[in-house]
């Protein structure tokens, strides 16, 4: 019965007390049983480990830990983070040096404080470890020079030196002061006073004196598991009891003589080890209990009862080692393909930000695969290299849409006529203006330089457009289509048909539709400079006209306040749209299936399909002369519009909001404007030219 006893119950060492573990007491299984001799020899290794072998005993440890243990950890340890902590500990231990450790978190409070003018006092400076190394060499210990004694030597041989008649007097070492005891801290076994539970003060006092690793109050002996051979039945030779219940302390010499034996048997441990390491042979039966034997259960057990066990240096390995592993660079560690894979699910906004955290992270999150992506999902309106840096295209794209939104540009205004400016257009490198002075010039867009005049025409020229990189199409009010070869500055074709003067043209590839003062518009093929059909219905003249994406349908505006749709393969009318009751049509865009035209000072915007009227616009003072129209998004009606008119106003519009977004002034009456993705362009009767550059 006694020996059945002794099986499965718990005594405790303390009488009158509840069992000794912790959840609940109760009878304990077989595997209870031995998980607590496996303490208990767990117990004693720790007293026999010094710092350096339990922080590598440590490392194996948290590489053998799963997340559930890392953050337990993590949790128990961040004291070790706390300045009153360092200090402390750095006051106990001063070979080393305790810094806090920077992490994501402690600098995001950082940032945090500065922004809100709060970090005005003191702060200790913080450690940024990256990898284990540096962990490691910052848990190592360093013997600390006797500054001060050094000093005072220093001193006594200078004053030898000046002095040599004086007669040689031997001063003793002791009367030098000593700042640093020379003797280095010894890992104490527990006194029996401990051991037994007994109350005795004088123990009680050792232990308070004694350093954090020798306080494990939280793991007493338990006596049914224990033979009578074992050492922790013993009192140890170190703890040699002096009176009733007194304990006396160990002698230096035995102290020594204990330290000099554990390093021996260290030494030879480590020999025979087949690993060829420094560690002890017992952490290897520590690795496989730990990875092997126990459940979660009993690791986390295990990690509590180690944590009472260890002394602040260790914790502050804990904690440092836990920071690395718990801020693992994974997208660094991976293969370039698989990282560049994941930083393409983040968005522009988010990639600035990774952008910050790492020269890695940096160069990751700038490769061109990444922004080659995020530039396919945006519509660019840059133009684009052959070999781009998508990145930087990105972000010009970026900026040219708030710049439009701001109103924020560039300005470069020149005077480029002798007489009023009737037309104006451009391409990506040069501009064209046709004046009342009956002459086309050509300017560099970048600086505004003239770089060509054209003369033939006999009156004003009112309508232009680029057909090539060295072709050019103008209209006159003399009647007449010129197309001008700009390599030798002469006219290539001179195209009649119209009764009266041509006030508009558009062209798309190479077909080009111009109205008249006859009533009429005229589609034509400006390749083969062949008329194609002629465009008969309106009963005044034809201020306004325009063609389709893919050339298909004219749209044509008059004085007779009415659109009208043509069929470019027939010539034949398909649809009227009566605008106006009293106004003329002025202007007229179209883009995507709408079309938007001015009559007076109000803009209107119809869809050609249903000849439906969808929106308009009130904003000029005075008649708009011209408008042109871009739809981005015809399902939703999303776009953009650029008008200008009489009142000198330049008037740009998002068609989502009733109101203009920004409005340029440019001074007098304009007669013509042309805008693309980059910049606006604007002839007026002042004889000058405005462009208006928002790639800037």
């Amino acid at each position: 019965m006694a020996n059945k006893t002794n099986e499965v119950e718990v005594a405790n060492p303390v009488a009158g007390t509840c069992p000794w573990r912790g959840l609940g007491g109760g009878h304990l299984t077989l595997t209870e049983i031995e998980f607590d001799r496996q303490l208990d020899r767990l117990s004693l290794w720790m007293e026999e480990w010094d710092h350096k072998q339990r922080c590598d005993i440590l490392e194996g440890l948290l590489a053998r830990s799963s997340y559930s243990q890392c953050q337990f950890l993590w949790t128990v340890t961040q004291p070790a983070l706390h300045r009153d902590f360092m200090y402390s500990s750095k006051k106990e231990f001063p070979q080393l040096t305790f810094m806090p450790i920077s992490t994501h978190t402690s600098r995001a409070l950082k940032d945090k404080m500065v922004l809100h003018r709060q970090h005005n006092f003191h702060r200790i400076k913080s450690a940024y470890v990256s990898d284990l190394e540096e962990v490691k060499n910052a848990n190592k210990e360093r013997v600390l020079p006797n500054v001060e004694m050094l000093e005072l030597i220093n001193r006594s041989r200078e004053k030898t030196a000046l002095s040599p008649r004086q007669p040689h007097k031997t001063k003793s070492s002791s009367s030098l002061p000593k700042l640093f005891s020379d003797k280095k801290f010894v890992q104490t076994p527990l006194c029996s006073g401990l051991r037994t539970g007994q109350d005795n003060r004088s123990s009680w006092e050792i232990i308070h004196s004694a350093p954090p690793s020798v306080r494990f109050i939280e793991m007493p002996v338990r006596r049914h598991i224990q033979d009578q051979e074992s050492p922790r039945n013993q009192v140890p030779e170190a703890c040699i009891a002096s009176g009733e219940g007194q304990i006396s302390s160990p002698s230096a010499t035995e102290i020594i003589l204990r330290k000099k034996k554990r390093k021996k048997k260290l030494q030879n441990a480590s020999d025979t080890s087949a690993m060829g390491t420094t560690l002890p042979p017992e952490s290897w039966e520590l690795y496989h209990w730990y990875d092997e034997v126990w459940d979660d259960v009993q690791r986390n057990e295990f990690l509590h009862k180690l944590l009472l066990k260890l002394d602040p240096r260790q914790h502050y390995f804990i904690s440092s080692f836990l920071s690395v592993k718990q801020y693992r660079d994974f997208i660094g560690l991976l293969p370039e393909n698989l990282a560049l894979k994941i930083l393409g699910y983040l968005t522009p906004a988010e990639l600035a930000v990774v952008h910050r955290v790492s020269k890695t992270w940096q160069r990751l999150s700038s490769h061109n695969e990444v922004w080659k992506t995020k530039c396919n999902e945006v519509k660019l309106e840059i133009p684009v290299s052959n070999n781009p840096t998508w990145k930087n295209v990105f972000k010009d794209n970026m900026y040219l849409k708030l710049n439009w939104a701001l109103g924020k540009c560039k300005v470069v205004e020149f005077r480029a006529h002798t007489q009023r400016v009737l037309s104006v257009t451009f391409d990506r490198k040069r501009l064209a203006t046709g004046s009342q002075d009956k002459t086309i010039k050509l300017w560099d867009l970048r600086n505004g330089n003239l770089l060509q005049t054209l003369k033939g025409h006999t009156k004003g020229v009112w309508c232009l457009s680029f057909f090539t990189k060295n072709l050019l199409v103008s209209g006159s009010y003399d009647g007449t289509l010129k197309v001008w070869n700009l390599k030798q500055g002469t006219t290539s074709r001179t195209l009649f048909g119209h009764e009266g003067p041509i006030w508009c043209m558009r062209r798309r590839e190479h077909v080009v539709v111009s109205g008249s003062q006859d009533r009429t518009a005229k589609l034509w093929d400006i390749s083969r400079s062949l008329l194609l059909h002629t465009l008969v219905g309106h009963s005044a003249a034809v201020f306004a006209v325009d063609i389709d994406e893919q050339g298909s349908l004219v749209v044509t505006g008059s004085a007779d306040r009415s659109v009208r749709i043509w069929d470019t393969e027939t010539g034949k009318c398909k649809k009227v749209i009566w605008v106006s009751q009293t106004t003329s049509i002025m202007s007229i865009s179209y883009s995507h299936g709408f079309v938007a035209c001015s009559h007076g000072d109000l803009i209107s915007l119809y869809k050609v399909e249903k000849g439906k009227l969808v929106q308009t616009f009130h904003e000029h003072q005075k008649r708009i002369e011209c408008l042109e129209l871009r739809i981005t998004d015809p399902d939703k009606v999303e776009g953009v519009m650029v008008s200008a008119g009489k009142d000198g106003m330049v008037k740009y519009w998002d068609l989502t909001q009733p109101k203009s977004v920004q409005t340029f002034e440019h001074g007098d009456q304009i007669n013509c404007i042309h805008f693309d993705e980059l910049r606006i362009a604007c002839a007026s009767y002042d004889h000058k030219i405005k462009i208006c550059d928002f790639n800037v």
